[in-house]
């Protein structure tokens, strides 16, 4: 019990270390307008590309990549936030579990991302009019967990370079616009060159976009937990390739003093 509450104390003033030096403001600018212009700019263009006036399929899709912001790049930057603050060596030479120290420093990202996707949907029902009528609302609601459980997933691989490389955020650029390509978000997957359509399948968020949209038309079939599924299988994949990551570099990292270095 001492250790779950410990996990979810230490979850909370992570997620405070990252924006707590924020006042009101610059938060909901960041926190709420951005997204939502964000959520806006792309749901527009997908409604004069296709020229449709039914942006539903778009914009759940990208209600879902709002998420990219706080599930990849804030788990990610984890350690770089580490190093900037000169911790990143105590951590390392402590004798706690590296791997759930940084799992419990993500886990209030997924929370908050479940709630920036419930904030794009919302946005997407009062400016486009997307019909929720036919949703099962608590299963949407674990769509947007197992989504957020297989990003945080890739975050925490991603994360783990911080390591090695002085500066992750090139890698974390590479996995946002990676996630806007080839998740479906913005065009079908069957319209990317065909050499390419195997990406999507490794991607997290991929499957939980195509699920959320089934829900919100209604479908509660057998398809749609198979795509939860295998959701959850692809975050649980990334988690353990993301543990034997930390646990490779962290050796690597104390034989070339890596850990200090800005």
């Amino acid at each position: 019990m001492y250790m779950i509450i410990s996990f979810f104390k230490q979850s909370i003033l992570s997620y405070k270390s990252l924006f707590g030096y924020l006042d009101p403001k610059l938060f909901v600018l960041v926190k709420v307008i951005n997204p939502i212009l964000q959520l806006i700019f792309f749901t527009m263009l997908a409604k004069f590309v296709y020229n449709t006036d039914d942006v539903t399929p778009w914009l759940i899709g990208n209600a879902f990549l709002l998420s990219i912001f706080n599930v990849v790049f804030g788990v990610g930057a984890v350690i770089i936030t580490e190093r900037a603050f000169g911790t990143l060596k105590l951590v390392i030479a402590s004798t706690a579990n590296k791997f759930l120290v940084f799992v419990g420093r993500a886990f209030i990202h997924v929370i908050d991302s479940v709630v920036t996707v419930a904030i794009g949907l919302f946005v997407g029902h009062i400016l486009f009019r997307v019909d929720f009528s036919n949703t099962n609302f608590l299963l949407l609601i674990l769509c947007a967990l197992v989504s957020m459980y297989a990003a945080m997933g890739l975050g925490l691989l991603v994360g783990s370079f911080g390591l090695l490389v002085k500066d992750v955020n090139l890698i974390l650029n590479l996995v946002m616009f990676s996630l806007l390509i080839f998740t479906g978000a913005q065009y079908a997957i069957e319209a990317l060159p065909q050499v390419l359509q195997w990406i999507p399948d490794i991607l997290p968020i991929t499957r939980g976009i195509e699920a959320s949209r089934l829900i919100v038309a209604g479908d509660i079939s057998s398809h749609v937990y198979s795509l939860l599924g295998m959701e959850f299988f692809v975050g649980t994949i990334y988690i353990l390739l993301g543990y034997f990551t930390l646990k490779t570099l962290e050796n690597i990292a104390k034989k070339k003093a890596s850990l200090d270095a800005f």
